[in-house]
């Protein structure tokens, strides 16, 4: 099959502004010092930031020349009122305000790739990942899909036609550990290429949706998913070997006998869990499932939908590409 790769395009955005700005900016203490070093980030000669659309294009491109892709589409996230924050008022609620001089590039970006040819895909109802899973699932037997993205989120989509090419400063180090090389794949720089095997090996989990009964037991930090509190990772992985999914271990536990209690509770001191968590269990029963809608990454936006495969079609407008490219003075690319 031929292949599709499939962009998180604010990870990869927030990714190129903060890998080309100045020490200055990055180090700066206090909102004069980084007023100061605004001068510094790159810009065209009339004031527009450029730092973050250059890199992310530059790298787009060397991943197009490198990957030879026949389909590709990159994904957005436009507003944090989407469906979850209506499900859940604290969803990333812990998150800081971003910084005008990376805002302004997401609409600079998107244009850029409108100028290109470049399918993209944005809503204020759905995340980035929810498309990217979307996409992923309305083509499946059509193309080869892999996904370009920092978010772990993604991992839950991976399938034997779908891979997730996670950016991690660790994927060196990973890649020696199960033994292998980054070059062995001819994979984008500074990424590690996630499998239904990776994920057995670095999580413990028996095959990839799991990630969602993971974060639904542990919670996730990073998008403030609640979890169950007291329930932590060392525990989530044997629960989970047991029972497969957050339904069926609360349909099990919530009809334990006396004696079955007892052996559950063998069971898991054997696999190196000490404290019985049951009563947590009981307790956040709610927030589990909360914490797993929340979780879980709505594949379906396309289920009535007429969008074709030969809409992703990689067809570069050169001519338009020029003309911008001359615009925001990126000459090294032309």
């Amino acid at each position: 099959m031929e292949k599709m790769i499939l962009i998180d395009g604010s990870s990869l955005l927030s990714t190129s502004f903060f890998g080309l700005l100045p020490k200055e900016y990055l180090y700066a203490k206090t909102t004069e010092q980084r007023k100061a070093a605004l001068k510094k980030v790159m810009q065209t000669s009339d004031g527009v930031f450029t730092n973050g659309v250059y890199a992310m294009t530059k790298s787009l491109m060397n991943l197009i020349k490198q990957q030879k892709p026949k389909y590709f589409a990159v994904a957005w996230d436009v507003t944090r009122n989407t469906f979850r924050k209506a499900l859940y008022e604290e969803y990333k609620a812990h998150r800081k305000e971003t910084a005008p001089e990376l805002k302004s590039q997401f609409q600079l970006m998107q244009r850029i790739l409108d100028e290109m040819g470049v399918a993209q895909f944005k809503s204020e109802q759905y995340e980035a990942d929810d498309f990217l899973g979307s996409l992923s699932k309305h083509f499946r037997g059509q193309a080869n899909v892999f996904i370009l993205t920092k978010d772990q989120d993604s991992l839950q989509l991976i399938d034997d036609t779908t891979r997730v090419w996670l950016t991690t400063s660790k994927n060196k180090d990973m890649y020696d550990e199960i033994g292998q090389s980054r070059n062995d794949f001819k994979l984008p720089s500074g990424v590690f290429e996630h499998t239904p095997e990776t994920i057995k090996y670095f999580y413990g989990l028996e095959y990839p949706k799991q990630i969602i009964d993971m974060k639904a037991i542990e919670g996730d930090k990073s998008d403030n998913i609640p979890g169950v509190a007291g329930v932590g990772s060392k525990t989530v992985i044997p629960l989970l070997k047991i029972y497969g999914t957050v339904e069926n271990l609360y349909e099990s536990i919530e009809s334990l006998s006396a004696k079955e209690e007892k052996e559950l509770k063998a069971l898991l001191k054997e696999m190196g869990v000490n404290r019985s968590p049951l009563n947590k269990l009981a307790e956040g029963k709610a927030y589990a499932f909360l914490s797993k809608q929340l979780a879980t990454i709505n594949c379906d936006i396309f289920d009535n939908d007429d969008l074709e495969i030969k809409d992703l079609e990689l067809k570069i407008n050169e001519n338009r590409k020029k003309e911008i490219f001359e615009e925001l003075e990126f000459n090294s690319l032309l």
